[in-house]
C-alpha cells in the first residue's frame, strides 16, 4: 500500500502562511504469519513551517521570515491482537525549536515514538481492549509558543470497549 499526499504544514486551524505545501508519503503492508497480522511501514514528511507571528513571545529571536524546515522520517510496526497485539512507532527529524542560550527558534534535531500493548477480549457481543501506551519525544513543539523545547515521557493505562464493530469507546 502506497500513499502520497500534500496537506498544509501550519497544523490544524491555522492558514497557510507561505504558499508552499508540505508532502507525506507512507507505504505499508499486511502480512499473515500463521494466525497473526502484522504490518511494517514507513512514512515521510517534508515542508517548510512558519512560526506564526501570535505563537512568538517579545524579544525572540527568528529568521526574518520565521520559516524552518519541518522533516520525519518513521518506521511503524503492528502486530494486530490476535488476543496479544503490539503497535510502535519511532521517528526521527528536525524542526523549529527554541533554544534558550541564544534566545533563538532554530531548526534543530528531534525525535520521538511509542509502544503500545493491548489484549481483545471478547464478552458476549461487546470486545475489551486493555491497553498500555509507553511514549517517548525530545524536541521543539512547533504549535507551542516559540516552538519550546520538550522532553517528554510518559506511559497510560486504558481500556477500549467496542459494543458493536462501528462503536468504540
Amino acid at each position: 500500500m502506497v500513499g502520497l499526499g500534500v496537506f498544509n504544514g501550519q497544523t490544524a486551524n491555522r492558514p497557510e502562511l507561505n504558499d508552499q505545501q508540505h508532502v507525506v508519503a507512507r507505504v505499508t503492508y499486511p502480512l499473515a504469519l500463521g494466525k497473526h497480522i502484522i504490518e511494517p511501514g514507513l512514512q515521510a514528511y517534508s515542508g517548510n513551517y512558519v512560526m506564526p507571528t501570535d505563537l512568538l513571545s517579545a524579544g525572540v529571536k527568528v529568521r526574518p521570515d520565521r520559516s524552518y524546515r519541518d522533516q520525519r522520517v518513521a518506521a511503524t510496526f503492528v502486530l494486530y491482537p490476535q488476543p496479544f497485539g503490539v503497535q510502535a512507532e519511532y521517528n526521527i527529524g528536525r524542526g523549529p525549536e527554541f533554544n534558550p542560550s541564544t534566545n533563538t527558534i532554530e531548526t534543530k534535531s528531534l525525535t520521538g515514538g511509542y509502544v503500545l500493548l493491548n489484549y481483545r477480549l471478547r464478552f458476549a457481543h461487546h470486545q475489551l481492549y486493555p491497553f498500555l501506551r509507553a511514549q517517548y519525544y525530545d524536541g521543539g513543539k512547533k504549535h507551542e509558543r516559540d516552538a519550546r523545547s520538550y522532553t517528554v515521557r510518559e506511559a497510560e493505562l486504558g481500556l477500549e470497549w467496542q459494543p458493536v464493530s462501528s462503536f468504540e469507546w
